[in-house]
């Protein structure tokens, strides 16, 4: 009984810490001023919402949350930070249709920010 009590307890707190790990890893967190990937943001043509997914700072596969993208200008997400191959996707609010451009992110950089201009090359 005391064996069971014991080991139950031991299984909790080692899942509970697993937990806690995996979610520190997945969030968005800090990279150190351009130098562990950069955070990305995005002018649009024709979405009024985006999106970024791609690989963070902890090596982790993430997306931020959408985010809207009005008029002319950049917008984007604060703290989330990517680096390599990673995906912009955008949504037209009228008539639903989704766009999606791939860019390659640079793990470090003198600033802390990548644009892409979608809206020039009217690919978002």
């Amino acid at each position: 009984m005391k064996l069971q009590r014991s080991l139950r307890t031991t299984i909790g707190v080692s899942a509970a810490a697993l937990a806690a790990a995996t979610g520190v890893m997945a969030s968005s967190g800090s990279a150190s001023a351009g130098s562990n990937g950069q955070q990305v943001r995005v002018s649009t043509y024709y979405s009024d919402y985006a999106r970024v997914c791609g690989v963070n700072q902890h090596g982790v596969h993430v997306c931020t949350p959408w985010f809207d993208t009005p008029g002319s200008g950049y917008h984007g997400q604060t703290g989330w930070w990517f680096k390599g191959r990673t995906t912009i996707e955008g949504v037209n609010a009228d008539n639903g249709q989704h766009r999606k451009v791939t860019i390659s992110v640079p793990v470090s950089q003198s600033g802390d920010w990548v644009s892409y201009n979608g809206r020039s090359s009217r690919t978002l």
